[in-house]
This record gives structure tokens, C-alpha cells and sequence, in this order.
């Protein structure tokens, strides 16, 4: 069994986005062990800091909330350590986009893109679970979301049978339902959020300062060193 945490990501209103950290339990214990190691470095040299804050991308980058008294530095420090942790960790991750404002151009009626891009991502999930092993299971977890009713429901339809449009083959490989819970409270949930935030800007962002270029390009070089598939749909 592996457990696939997801997260997803938007940008202004033209791309939708979704990450899926699939991870052994070696990676839970490392990626959770290496993130709470981050935090209590931080703490120890910033003051104001938190060491048990969430590492929230958006956040770490442009210092809001819990990030707020980090200086630019140790912003910067801290998400590429948390993207060292991923490379040097057994997980794999699946990054999925979708170019909303093109499908919306050229369909009448456009599969919600949510609910699109999650299907293709658990589709993709699948195929690196049955890399693994024919029978092996992925048990799928995910930040509290206000349209996780619709998610669970497209899933439940998702491993009934191949939706056109959506995937190939039924969901045979993703275990009963989608779990949603606090991702201040899951340091790998975390992970996949700082993951899937720097790949979506490193696609949609050019970097105005050429000090921001460096550190997003030596992030996104982590990560995607642990990344398995990385696509995304241009209709």
C-alpha cells in the first residue's frame, strides 16, 4: 500500500494544476522527520518563527501568515531544504495541468477542470502504482477542500468505469475513497503542496529578478528529480 498525498494548484484562472506525492513508508518517516528538522532550524534562527508552522509555498514565498517575520534568505533556505528532502527521499511524484482557458475555448460544455485535472492525475497515479506491482493499492489523501463531496464522488464514478475524456481504463488501483484532513496537521501533505506550487510557477511565472530565477530553478531541480510524469494539457 502507498499513501498518495495530493495537492492542488491554480493561476489566474488559466491553468489548474494537481500534484500527487506517492510515498512508501520510508518516505513518510523521512519526508515528516526531514520537514520537522526545517522547522526547528528555522525557529532557532528566526525569531517570531514557529517551528511547528505548515510549510505552505505561497506563503514561504511571498512572507505571509506564519512566515511573516522570516527573512528573504531564510524563506529561500527552507523551501529548497524541504525539496532536498524530497529528492533524497523513495517517494515519486506525478504533477498534472490543464490549460483551463483553452478548454473553455474550445468545448461548449468543459468537464469542470478540478474534477478533470484530478482524474487525470489518479490516472497517472495508477499507472506508476502498477509499475510497482500489479496489486498494488494507493490509498489517497488530500487537504480539506470545499468541493471534496464532488471529488469523491468523481472517484467513486472513476473506479466504476473509464470515463471518456477522463481516462483510459477504471481506477482499480486507488483504495475505497479520497481522505480529507488539515494539512497544517501533515507534513507530507505539506510536501506536496511546496512541490506542486514551484512546478506550477517554474510553468506559468517568467521571474523578474534574476536571484528569484536561481532559487526557483534550484528547487524545481529537486524536486523533479522524484518526478515521475509531468504533463500538462494544452487543448
Amino acid at each position: 500500500m502507498r499513501l498518495v498525498y495530493i495537492d492542488e494548484s491554480a493561476r489566474d484562472g488559466r491553468f489548474y494544476f494537481f500534484g500527487a506525492l506517492i510515498a512508501d513508508h520510508e518516505a513518510v518517516r523521512s519526508i515528516e522527520r526531514g520537514l520537522n528538522e526545517i522547522g526547528e532550524l528555522v525557529a532557532r534562527h528566526c525569531p517570531g518563527f514557529d517551528g511547528s508552522s505548515e510549510f505552505h509555498a505561497a506563503s514561504m514565498f511571498h512572507g505571509r501568515e506564519a512566515w511573516r517575520p522570516v527573512p528573504i534568505p531564510w524563506r529561500i533556505k527552507a523551501a529548497d531544504l524541504v525539496a532536498k528532502v524530497l529528492a533524497r527521499s523513495t517517494a515519486s511524484f506525478v504533477f498534472r495541468g490543464v490549460d483551463v482557458a483553452a478548454q473553455q475555448a474550445r468545448y461548449r460544455r468543459p468537464h469542470p477542470a478540478h474534477l478533470l485535472t484530478l482524474a487525470h492525475t489518479l490516472a497517472e497515479v495508477q499507472r506508476q502504482l502498477g509499475s510497482l506491482d500489479d496489486e498494488a493499492l494507493g490509498l489517497v489523501l488530500a487537504d480539506e477542500h470545499h468541493a471534496a463531496a464532488h471529488a469523491r464522488r468523481s472517484l467513486r464514478d472513476l473506479k466504476a468505469a473509464a470515463i471518456p475524456g477522463y481516462t483510459s481504463d477504471k481506477l482499480r488501483c486507488i483504495a475505497d475513497t479520497i481522505y480529507f484532513g488539515p494539512s497544517h496537521e501533515s507534513r507530507l501533505l505539506q510536501a506536496a503542496d511546496v512541490a506542486t506550487f514551484f512546478l506550477n510557477r517554474t510553468r506559468t511565472v517568467t521571474e523578474r529578478d534574476p536571484r528569484s530565477e536561481r532559487a526557483v530553478d534550484k528547487i524545481v531541480g529537486n524536486i523533479r528529480q522524484i518526478t515521475v510524469s509531468e504533463y500538462v494539457w494544452y487543448p
